[in-house]
Order: structure tokens, then sequence, then C-alpha cells
């Protein structure tokens, strides 16, 4: 905050060191400037223009209040009163909101992005500039701190930062983020230079306008420097982040096995080697690298997904957020999103949907990666026979030899076929309700090897043996089932 005399070089002397050494301009390369027509807007307009900066002006049109079209008739008389270009759109906003189940902010902000950077990428601009001040930052990092963000959202606006939703290479920068709006009008008064006013601005239905107005107020109650000791922490905290920052790249960089637009591969035993707080931060960078521009990750969508990569087993899979999935295939643990295709390394899968095949004693059938389904007989069945059994692994199943009716046959799952687990107590299953039980991921269940007895299920390979063959005390032959990788 500032006191006593404030004047034009005061504030444009500011300017001019944020701009260059936080934002990184200079003076070669025009900028893009966002400008509404408010103050912020205006005066960064005016700052930027008398420092010598090469502008290009753009507006947007919102359509949300009767005065709107004056607005941008008003920055195009300012734009051209400079001989500045300026250029408009104008935009039905409430209707987009309406089809798209978007809030009023959230359609207006992305229409607006998107028409900033589109004009920025045609004029050959170095970034878009828009005239968030130092108010907007403790309002933001309010917003956030209330909505329980983690470090990330209480560092809140960076004074330069790219967005890839709308361009990889242009950056939005700040130049006025460390600047109060106090000193803004303070300068728009040296200057004589009249805004607009928005009166939506005052409506506290809008949650910001409720901060502003209502929640500060209260709080300098408390604290008469409220606002400057929340900027402060959020630039505090913003260099602990981009320390952090720097373990988590590292981290991630070490767990990383495969990149792509759509997949993120990690090595789920390195990742699992990780303290839970970079754990937390390699997930939610992973998260990032593919949804750049999603907001509010919360702390739930971070804590299922670490719990799923410490308790899943192979083939597990669950929905994460903003349509990407996190499955687990061997040790390798993947965020992609939802029509990105898996690798299917070392999965016990059929050569495709429609194989159907024979499985005999002497006759293995053979899968993908190197995989087959072997059958042995085992007619010496001695007393410990129950002990054995309970120790055998997920490779293999043994059945009641004198219960099947040979040869068995092996094939995928059928549309609403049923079976019955071992371990129910006979009751039967939906195969679908058994692969979503066991988090199969959904492209993987038509591919998934199983062994029937005439049209039942005898074993979902590598998972679960059917209740209606299980060996008991008076089984006197037994039908080995076995999984063997015949590389190896």
């Amino acid at each position: 905050m500032w006191a006593g005399c404030y004047n034009e070089a005061m504030f444009l002397e500011r300017l001019a060191s944020t701009a260059e050494e936080k934002c990184g301009l200079n003076l070669r390369q025009p900028i893009l400037l966002g400008v509404s027509g408010g103050p912020d807007s205006l005066a960064l307009l005016h700052g930027l223009f008398a420092l010598g900066y090469t502008l290009v002006v753009a507006h947007v049109d919102h359509m949300l209040r009767p005065e709107s079209p004056s607005d941008a008739e008003f920055v195009q008389k300012v734009a051209e009163s400079q001989g500045l270009p300026c250029f408009t759109h104008r935009v039905d906003v409430n209707k987009i909101a309406q089809s798209d189940g978007q809030s009023i902010e959230e359609a207006a902000r992305n229409v607006r992005y998107q028409f900033l950077f589109d004009q920025a990428r045609l004029h050959h601009c170095q970034a878009v500039a828009v005239g968030h001040h130092a108010d907007d930052q403790v309002e933001t990092v309010l917003m956030h701190f209330l909505r329980g963000a983690a470090l990330p959202g209480l560092t809140g606006m960076t004074y330069r930062r790219i967005m890839s939703r709308w361009n990889p290479a242009i950056p939005i920068v700040r130049p006025l983020l460390g600047i109060w709006r106090d000193e803004i009008d303070a300068y728009l008064q040296t200057t004589g230079l009249t805004p607009c006013i928005d009166p939506t601005n005052l409506e506290t239905q809008y949650y910001r306008n409720r901060l502003r107005h209502t929640l500060i107020p209260q709080l300098t109650t408390y604290n008469p420097q409220i606002k400057t000791a929340i900027w402060r922490m959020a630039n505090v905290l913003e260099e602990d982040a981009q320390w952090l920052d720097e373990l988590t790249e590292r981290a991630f960089e070490d767990c990383l096995k495969a990149y792509s637009d759509d997949l993120i591969e990690l090595d789920r035993h390195k990742f699992l080697e990780l303290s839970l707080a970079l754990k937390r931060r390699v997930l939610r960078h992973a998260i990032a690298q593919l949804c750049p521009d999603l907001r509010d990750v919360g702390f739930d969508v971070i804590e299922r997904g670490v719990a799923f990569a410490e308790t899943a087993s192979t083939g597990g899979e669950i929905d994460l957020v903003a349509h990407l999935n996190l499955t687990l295939i061997d040790e390798a643990l993947i965020i992609k999103t939802q029509e990105a295709e898996l690798p299917d390394r070392g999965q016990l899968l059929l050569k495709d949907a429609e194989f159907a095949g024979e499985l005999a004693l002497g006759s293995p059938v053979d899968l993908r990666h190197d995989w087959r389904i072997e059958a042995h007989l085992l007619e010496d069945v001695g007393e410990d026979l129950l002990t054995s059994v309970r120790e055998i692994g997920p490779g293999e199943a043994w059945l009641d030899f004198d219960c099947l009716e040979m040869p068995l046959l092996v094939r995928g799952a059928q549309e609403g076929e049923r079976f019955h687990p071992l371990g129910l107590d006979g009751h039967s299953q939906s195969l679908q309700d058994f692969f979503v039980n066991l988090k199969i991921p959904a492209h993987l269940r038509p591919l998934w090897p199983l062994v029937l007895c005439g049209d039942r299920v005898a074993w979902v390979v590598g998972l679960r043996p059917s209740d209606d063959y299980k060996i008991s005390r008076d089984t006197r032959r037994i039908l080995i089932l076995k999984l063997r990788n015949h590389t190896s």
C-alpha cells in the first residue's frame, strides 16, 4: 500500500521495472493489450504507451450490460487517440454460458482469453498483457484459500505465465500485479484520464465482489494491513513454490517412463519411494502436463490418486479428474485422457476379441506377449490337497477334473455373461461387474481370456476360478491350469 503524495513518474518507474524484470517484456516487439475501458486496463495502456512499448489493443464486449457497446466505442476512441490499432469482438456470453453449462464468469473468461490470444498470434505479439493488480491478487488468494487450495493456489497469479490452453508460446503478463488499486486511481487523476465504470463490480451476488466489498473490509478490522500481509505471503509462497517445483520436476523426471500429449507413464516403484508430499506434487504435476489450464484440482482428487497408486492391483483403473483416468499396468502408473490408447505390454490378453481355441491336456493355448495357458492332470491326490490349493498363486487354477468336460474352450467375455466366482458362496456375478470391481480397464475386458467348460466359465484367467469346479476332499483327479511365459 502507498502513502503520501503519488505522481505519474513514480507509477511509470514501478511499471517500467515490473514490465522488464518480472514480465520479461522488451520494446522491440508488440504487446497485445486487453482493455476493458476500466481504470486498471486504461492505466496499463497509458503507462506502457508512455514507456515506449508498441501496443495492439483488443476489447471484448460480453453483451452483459446495456451500456457495453459504449464501452467498446470508448476503448476504440482511446486507442485511436494514441494512434494504436484496436480490435473488438462482440459475443453473447450469457447464451454461451447456458449452452455450455458454465458460470457467466467462466464463460466470459474463456471467450475473452480466446480472442486475446488469437489476436496476439495474428499480430505477432510477444505477450498478452492484462490489468490484474495487487488488490486482484489478494482477492484471488482469498478465493483459493476459502476453497481449500494447496500451495499453488495460495501463490495466486504470476507476473508471467504460459497458458497452453490458449497458446503454448505466447505468455500472459500482469505488469500491474505489484501495484494497488488506489495507486492506479491516483495515477489516472494525474493524467486526467476518465475510465469506464462497470456497475456490476458493485453487485455482491458475484463471489469475488462479496470478497472485495464485504469480507476484506471485515478482515481489516482485525488487521488494518491485511491486504499487504496477504500479498506478501503470496510472494513468499511463490518463491517457496518455485523451489518445490524444481524438486517436483526432478522427482517427476526420475519416475517418468513415457510421455505423450494424452498419456503419462510413471514407474510405480519409484513413485512409491517418494515422500507423501512429493507423491502429491508429482501427481498434480502430471495432471497439469495433460491439462495445463485445469483449475481447482482439489485435495480429494490427489488423495484418491495417491491411495490408488499405493493399493491398486495390476489392471486397476479409476476416474481421476476432468476426463483423466489413472491406471496400473504391471508396475506402470498411467495418467491418461479417456480417449488415449493404453499400452497392453505384458497383459494376459487374447490375440483378438474374436479368438476361440480349444484347451486340452498337452495342447496349450497361446496368448499375447508369449503367454500361454497349459493344462496338466494330477491324479495322485494326497491328504494335503486343500493346504496346497491355498498356496497357489493367481497364475494357476486347480479344478475338479471329473466335473469337467474336455476339451475346454478359451475365448473372451460375451455380453451379459455371468459366472460363480470362488469365494462368493455359490452366488453368481456378471463378468461386467466382476471386471469393474477388480478395476480392469474397459478397453481390456473384451480381450481378457476366459476358460470355459461348455457354456460355463471355469476360470477368469489370472483372476478367479469358478466355484462350480472347485476341488474338495472328495476330488480324485485335479486339472491344473497354468499360465506360463514360454520365452522365459
